[in-house]
């Protein structure tokens, strides 16, 4: 989910005119959060039985209709929240670094929500990244220093509860989609 608005963001900010939002430290970043949530949280252990063959009047999917829906609308409105957050961030000074922390924070934080609500917290790797992806993302942008060598630059406290609440609003829209939820 964290990857649609991430690449429609990349390409329609700029495509309006406006400086890159995404520099490619910013990639890494954002990969570096996403790769491991993906591999130490979400990924299970093989099955100790034998695979069940699919009879042919099945058709197998990786989502359902309904979760196919939840993803399309998160993505939506991720896309539009980091749009709004950046074009708001930018203000009238053209601050881009601002801008940019706005859209990494916002992308960080809603990662770390929907692994919160998609892991449950049900094993030790979801209960260490998601923490670690807030903390480092808090360090990262709010430290002046780290902040600059990244070409960002410190949030306010408003930008940084508008990125929290459009995370618990994204992490909300999963739960009451019902999306399955990993469990152990």
């Amino acid at each position: 989910m964290i990857h649609i608005p991430l690449v429609i963001t990349a390409a329609l900010i700029p495509l309006a005119g406006y400086p890159l939002l995404y520099l490619p430290v910013h990639i890494v970043w954002l990969e570096l959060i996403i790769h491991p949530t993906a591999l130490l949280v979400f990924q299970e252990l093989p099955a100790n039985e034998r695979l069940n063959t699919i009879q042919k009047t099945q058709h197998p999917r990786f989502f359902n209709q309904r979760e196919w829906w939840v993803i399309a609308i998160v993505g939506t409105l991720m896309t539009l929240m980091i749009i709004y957050g950046y074009e708001r961030s930018l203000g009238i000074g053209y601050e881009v670094e601002h801008a940019r922390a706005m859209a990494l924070v916002t992308l960080s934080f809603v990662s770390a929500m929907l692994t919160l609500v998609l892991s449950g917290l049900s094993n030790f790797m979801s209960r260490i990244m998601v923490p670690a992806t807030i903390a480092l993302t808090l360090l990262l942008v709010q430290f002046p220093t780290l902040a600059s060598l990244l070409h960002l630059a410190p949030l306010h406290l408003d930008d940084l509860m508008l990125s929290a609440v459009c995370a618990l609003g994204i992490a909300m829209i999963v739960v009451l989609g019902r999306f399955r939820v990993l469990s152990y």
